[in-house]
C-alpha cells in the first residue's frame, strides 16, 4: 500500500535536474522548530494522526502536531501547528515566536515560501508536584 504524498518543487533554477521536497520533510522541519521554541512543552497529537497510526501500524511515521498544505492563492505552504505550552509562558508571545521560528526554518532549509503559520494551543502542561 503506497502513501499519497505531496511534493513541492524547490525554488530557484537547478541546472542538473529537478528537486522536489516531500510534505513529510517540511513537517519534520516544522516540528523541530516548534519543539525548540521557548515556552512550548510539546507538539500536540491530533486524533486523525492517532487513527492513521493505529490502522497503518506505523507508529511515529508522520510528525505529530504539524500539518502542511499548499495554498494556491498565496503560492506557498500553510503550516498548521497544534501545541501544548508550558505553564506560565505567555500564550500570544510564545505563539508569535513559534510562527517566526517555523517560517524561518522552512524557508531557510527548504527554500519554500511559507504563506502562513497557524497555531492552535491545545493545552497547558502544568508543573509537576514535588
Amino acid at each position: 500500500m503506497s502513501d499519497v504524498k505531496e511534493y513541492w518543487p524547490c525554488a530557484g533554477e537547478i541546472a542538473d535536474g529537478n528537486i522536489k521536497i516531500s510534505e513529510d520533510v517540511l513537517a519534520t522541519i516544522a516540528t523541530i522548530a516548534v519543539t525548540e521554541t521557548e515556552g512550548v512543552a510539546a507538539a500536540a497529537s491530533t486524533v486523525g494522526a492517532e487513527i492513521t497510526e493505529m490502522f497503518s501500524g506505523r507508529k511515529g511515521s508522520t510528525p505529530r502536531g504539524v500539518k502542511i498544505r499548499f495554498d494556491e492563492e498565496a503560492q506557498g505552504c500553510v503550516v498548521e501547528c497544534s501545541v501544548i505550552l508550558k505553564y506560565g509562558s505567555s500564550v500570544t508571545e510564545t505563539a508569535g515566536n513559534l510562527q517566526k521560528n517555523v517560517k524561518t526554518a522552512i524557508e531557510s532549509m527548504a527554500g519554500i515560501h511559507v504563506a502562513r503559520v497557524d497555531v492552535q494551543v491545545c493545552g497547558i502542561q502544568l508543573p509537576k508536584k514535588q
